[in-house]
């Protein structure tokens, strides 16, 4: 069953946050991982304010190919650039 990637980023350094969008998006390609959506925030109807943030969205083929992805060590390297470029939440949902 496929799976959904909910991912939250509050930016901390723009320039970076683009580094590692651009790193991430090459390592997504290479595992087949699918781009649903990508926003920046904009407004909240109903419920607690957010912090202004960016999310986007992915679909993983599957449980497996998702731990896959991000226990790899290319993901791994670009770990340190996501965390100084942003405050990132990651979130799994079963499609």
């Amino acid at each position: 069953m496929s799976v959904l990637n909910f991912s939250y980023a509050i930016i901390k350094d723009m320039d970076q946050f683009q580094q590692y969008v651009q790193a991430a998006a090459a390592l997504m390609e290479e595992a087949g991982v699918e781009v649903i959506a990508r926003g920046k925030f904009s407004q909240t109807k109903q419920g607690d304010e957010l912090m202004t943030h960016i999310a986007a969205v992915f679909r993983y083929k599957d449980l497996q190919s998702l731990e896959d992805f991000y226990t790899s060590e290319a993901c791994k390297k670009i770990i340190p650039l996501r965390d100084a470029a942003c405050e990132m939440t990651i979130q799994i949902y079963d499609e």
